[in-house]
């Protein structure tokens, strides 16, 4: 990926809320599952590490073992946030294809 698809994607991400958050117990299997679930939904996820979860890791080291774990590729890292580009292909669905003839689009 390019630069500069890398900035159009990073300033995409500010718009997004958290929908996920690691605590105490870190990055597990669960939130691994939960990621990967939301990466199949949206094409991209921000993900909240709280205080507790950085007591036994770094957000770096839990950033990265995400991104590596779930196969999504991570956009950016500020703070305790990281946001993730989903690896899986995007179905349009019957809701998408009605939003885009109200816009105009085919």
């Amino acid at each position: 990926m390019i630069k500069s698809d890398m900035q159009k994607l990073k300033a995409l991400s500010a718009e997004l809320i958290p929908t996920l958050w690691i605590g105490k117990n870190g990055a597990n299997d669960s939130i691994v599952l939960e990621l990967r679930r939301q990466l199949k939904l949206q094409k991209m996820v921000k993900v909240k590490m709280l205080k507790a979860a950085l007591f036994e890791s770094s957000r770096e080291v839990i950033a990265h073992e995400l991104e590596h774990t779930s196969g999504a590729r991570l956009v950016d890292l500020k703070g305790a946030t990281a946001v993730y580009l989903s690896p899986y292909r995007i179905k349009k669905t019957a809701q998408n294809d009605i939003a885009h003839q109200r816009k105009g689009y085919k």
